[in-house]
């Protein structure tokens, strides 16, 4: 009962699939490149477990897992697969974020008569935005259900003795 971690890192490449950069590096084959991104892609699993943990108390610990043999020590869900990939390329696109705020230095006022990058910028961000908003949503509908049963979560509430 496990689940390797390259279902998350498949998962992952599949989304960025068409970032070249993401798989192709200088000076390596292409299988070397493959592997340095799945390398990469693991540090946006423990990221976005990271960023899970923080945003809910998951009813399973997302640190039960075993970096030697690369999988979780117990059975993932459909919803929890779906959610932690959503983070890892959540994470993935924050990288962007911070070079973006970085850009406006790298152009002189003639570069920018000939081409505005003001709307790239905002395309990029409001992309990201939607999907920072799109995977708050996902976890706050993962932290109400039961992971299993994908049931809501009752309210209990404490007893409440008049006599005290």
């Amino acid at each position: 009962m496990s689940t390797p971690y390259s279902k998350f890192i498949d998962g992952l490449l599949r989304r960025v699939e068409e970032d070249k950069d993401f798989f192709h590096y200088i000076n390596l084959s292409d299988i070397e490149s493959l592997e340095l991104a799945k390398s990469r892609s693991l540090t946006f699993l423990d990221e976005a477990i990271a960023l899970l943990t923080l945003k809910c108390t998951p009813d399973i610990n997302f640190y039960n897992k075993n970096d030697d043999t690369k999988e979780f020590n117990f059975d993932v869900t459909g919803t929890e697969l779906f959610l932690i990939i959503s983070l890892m390329y959540q994470q993935y696109l924050d990288r962007d974020i911070a070079k973006l705020k970085c850009l406006n230095v790298n152009y002189t006022s003639s570069d920018l008569r000939v081409f505005d990058p003001s709307n790239a910028r905002n395309t990029f961000k409001a992309l990201y935005d939607g999907v920072c908003l799109q995977n708050d949503k996902l976890v706050d509908d993962y932290a109400n259900k039961d992971r299993l049963t994908g049931k809501p979560k009752s309210i209990e509430f404490a007893s409440y003795d008049s006599d005290e």
